[in-house]
């Protein structure tokens, strides 16, 4: 106890050395010229002493605008002599506190800045880090939008960026280095991730060239979250005690508000930056399989840009289907394709129809045309051989289970399910119904014997038995735009998303938030609600259908 006491008198007696100290290091007062001196007499004649005591000062004290702006004048009068010789003072000046000043003052370092750079590029690196190291500052998160004075701030910063980009057009290189080294860890906290990811897109918003880059760096990141967010989920459930989850601060949170800064770009600057979130898509999140979130940028970008629309789907199709002209590509990207393919056109509510019928019909004409020549196959069997195939009947399956109102709806729609041959693909030797998850296969059976067009259930029958006698098979349960599920950019992507509608119950589709709404209606006043993420979630590791109401008329 009396050690204890020690301690916390030797604390209390170091902060007020450590106060009165600060205080009298306030009290000082640079003189006109003054640290012209001082680094003549270090360069001139090595007196350390007053530089390394100028240092210190830069760095561990603020400095009232009197002092900044002698400071900053005699520098910008004697730049010529910060060469390589006076690094350490060049990185004392970055720690100055400047961005909140009055405008005289931010337009002293300005010039004092641009100059430097000029004179000196070699200084370039270590100043643009320290520059987009203010981005990273402390703050408190936002609903609409920034406050007056981080706006007022974050402008001053990107005036100098952009100054310094426009005087030395290679530093533009150099800036998309820094950023991306820079980009805060996930775990950081959501302000400091939307903070950042804010900013990136305030800077391309003046240094168009960089807008890929910058895109293809934020969705990186935000790739990342996304993938931990079951794990930190996993976590949550395995902590014995709540008060060690942060509620305020977790990953979900960071990527909802991350998600709604795109969100928000893809709106503001639609002609210029969707044609590059396709491309991004192309590289970075369609290779990546599990996520659950980020894509849906893809699906905002083609509900609100048919040019785009077109593209990604016939992309997406080439990739499935192996059609690119560089070989088949990839096992896990061909399906990874086809399963975005089909999620799209279900799930995204300014899909056309037309659209629909189309990809179905080139869809099974493609698997007919596969069933024919590998008849002849001595690995019939084989599912990875096969994987493509399997992965695009599958996409069949999942929309006409889930398109099921618009597709039986009148005789001339019946007809064209018909005219697509599902019993030969149901019945053929390579067999898709085995490897396709329970769910879809359980709704598509369902669907199809309702309007007698398939009859499943023997071949279902039969890959059970075929599953009890050999290995338990592991089925792809991933469907990449399954309800959404953050509340916040949730707001922006729920009423593009429709629901799934079981074929046995009447009313027209509904879109996720239509249905999140009725729902949250139909409870009792003094029912607690649960939170939007646990009222849209559809667990496929529970087997709950992909988006499909676990009902008992779709179950066998």
């Amino acid at each position: 106890m009396a050690v204890a006491t020690q301690k916390n008198v030797a604390s209390l007696i170091r902060k007020t050395l450590d106060r009165q100290a600060a205080v009298a290091r306030t009290k000082f007062s640079f003189k006109k010229n003054q640290i012209e001196r001082i680094l003549l007499s270090y360069i001139r004649d090595d007196n350390s002493g007053p530089y390394n005591e100028l240092i210190n000062i830069l760095r561990d004290y603020p400095l009232n605008d009197d002092n900044f702006r002698i400071l900053f004048e005699d520098c910008l009068s004697c730049v010529v002599l910060l060469g390589r010789d006076l690094k350490t003072f060049v990185d004392a000046l970055y720690c100055v506190e400047w961005a909140n000043r009055d405008e005289s003052l931010v337009e002293i370092y300005s010039r004092f800045v641009l100059s430097l750079v000029t004179a000196h590029t070699y200084h370039c690196p270590r100043l643009m880090a320290s520059l987009v190291k203010l981005f990273k500052a402390d703050g408190e998160n936002w609903d609409e939008k920034p406050s007056q004075e981080m706006v007022s701030r974050w402008s001053n910063i990107h005036m100098i960026i952009a100054q310094i980009v426009a005087v030395v057009p290679m530093t533009s290189d150099l800036l998309m280095q820094t950023v991306i080294a820079q980009f805060p860890y996930y775990k950081v906290g959501c302000f400091a991730n939307r903070a950042y990811i804010h900013n990136l897109i305030w800077i391309s918003k003046y240094i168009p060239s960089l807008v890929e880059q910058i895109m293809t760096a934020i969705i990186n990141k935000m790739v990342d979250m996304d993938a931990n967010v079951d794990r930190e989920k996993n976590k949550v459930q395995d902590t014995m005690f709540e008060m060690e989850v942060d509620e305020k601060d977790n990953i979900s949170t960071t990527l909802d508000y991350c998600m709604l800064e795109m969100l928000n770009w893809l709106e503001d600057e639609r002609n210029s930056v969707l044609p590059i979130m396709c491309n991004v898509f192309e590289r970075i999140v369609l290779p990546t399989y599990g996520i659950k979130h980020v894509q849906f940028l893809l699906l905002y970008t083609i509900s609100i840009n048919q040019q785009c629309a077109d593209r990604v789907f016939k992309n997406l199709w080439i990739v499935a289907a192996g059609l690119h002209g560089l070989g088949p590509g990839a096992l896990a990207t061909r399906r990874t394709a086809a399963s975005h393919l089909a999620g799209l056109l279900a799930r995204c509510v300014r899909v056309q129809n037309s659209r629909l019928i189309h990809y179905l019909k080139i869809m099974a004409e493609w698997c007919h045309s596969y069933i024919t020549a590998t008849q002849e196959s001595t690995v019939a069997d084989n599912t990875k051989v096969h994987g493509a195939f399997h992965a695009i009947c599958h996409a069949i399956f999942y929309l006409v289970a889930f398109k099921n109102h618009y597709l039986f709806m009148s005789k001339e729609s019946v007809n064209f399910v018909e005219s697509l041959n599902l019993p030969r693909l149901v019945t053929c030797t390579l067999n898709p119904l085995r490897t396709c998850p329970p769910q879809v296969t359980r709704a598509f059976s369902s669907v199809t014997r309702s309007h007698q067009v398939v009859y499943c259930q023997a071949i279902i029958e039969k890959n059970s038995r075929l599953t009890l006698q050999n290995t338990v098979k592991k089925y792809d349960e991933w469907f990449p735009y399954d309800p959404y599920t953050l509340p916040v950019s949730g707001k922006i992507i729920w009423p593009l998303c429709m629901e799934y509608k079981d074929v046995f119950k009447d009313g027209d589709d509904e879109t996720q938030y239509t249905s999140f709404k009725r729902k949250m209606e139909a409870e009792d006043d003094d029912y607690l609600i649960p939170s939007p993420s646990q009222k849209l979630a559809s667990s496929l590791s529970n087997c709950i259908s992909p988006g499909f109401k676990t009902s008992e008329s779709i179950m066998m």
